[in-house]
Order: structure tokens, then sequence, then C-alpha cells
């Protein structure tokens, strides 16, 4: 019983040493940790490879027709969502309330980033060449417009 009236009284003591700890929490690159801000992005680094000794810098490049792993680039993209949440109503009739949870729907207004690579682009473009010859045709002559949006949606616009 002593046992735990001495844990009872402990636990505010252990709440309050977590809850300082997760304040001064950096990483192990000097970043504080930075939940308050609604919109905390994943960072993607490329890193470029160097030659180690016995290797030839030119070893690892590639042609100059031919886009290399590291040509790649970030890219920002509205990414929209729809979110429903339940938010207490309350309504009174005369001196008697009631309380009921309503469905709310809450756009949530983002940017996020994705990685675009040459390489990858180059794929897409050929295998939507190989699926919609049309659209290549139409829009080598400047006629995409008359395509309406069938190959802006099937060769990847986002």
């Amino acid at each position: 019983m002593r046992l735990c009236y001495l844990l009872l009284l402990s636990l505010p003591g252990l709440l309050a040493q977590v809850q300082n700890y997760d304040e001064d929490y950096t990483d192990i690159f000097g970043n504080s940790n930075n939940y308050d801000n609604p919109f905390f992005y994943q960072q993607q680094i490329l890193q470029t490879q160097t030659s180690g000794p016995g290797q030839n810098a030119l070893d690892g490049q590639t042609e100059p027709t031919e886009p290399g792993p590291l040509d790649c680039r970030e890219e920002q993209y509205p990414c929209t969502r729809l979110y429903s949440v339940h938010q207490p109503c309350k309504q009174c009739l005369n001196s008697i309330c009631f309380y009921s949870l309503r469905r709310m729907y809450v756009i949530n207004k983002e940017v996020c980033v994705r990685t675009v690579c040459a390489h990858e682009e180059l794929l897409r473009a050929d295998l939507c060449r190989d699926q919609f010859p049309r659209c290549g045709v139409m829009a080598h002559i400047g006629q995409c417009g008359a395509m309406g949006s069938n190959c802006a949606r099937s060769c990847g616009s986002y």
C-alpha cells in the first residue's frame, strides 16, 4: 500500500521531467523538434559521389546524352486534402441543452515536395509514347489542345 502512495506522489514529478525532455530534444543534425509548425516537411538530400583512391573521376559519369542518377530536382506541388473531424455542437431547447458531435469537413491546403529525376521522366515519356501514340503526334505538331484533357491526364500531368 505504501508503494502505491509513493508511486502516486512521484507521478507528477516524472511527468514534468518527460515534458521538459521533449522541449530540449534536438536530433544529431542540430535540428530542434518543430511540431508547432503545421507545414513540417521532410527534406531529401542528394549526395554527390566522390571518387576514391584508384578510381578515375570519369568512371562515375555518364555520357552527356544520358541523364545520370544524380540529375534530380525537387519540385513543389499542391497536395490539398479533405479531412473530416467531429466537433461538439450545443443545441438548447428552453433551459435544456444537448451536446452532439457533428461531422465537419476541413480543407488542409499544403505544398508537398517530390524529387523528380531526368531518367524517370524519360522512361515515363517513352511509356506514354508507346501507350498513347496519338498524343505524341498531336503534341509534336502543336495540336495538344485539340485532344482535350485525354493526353494531359494519360501522360503524367499530376
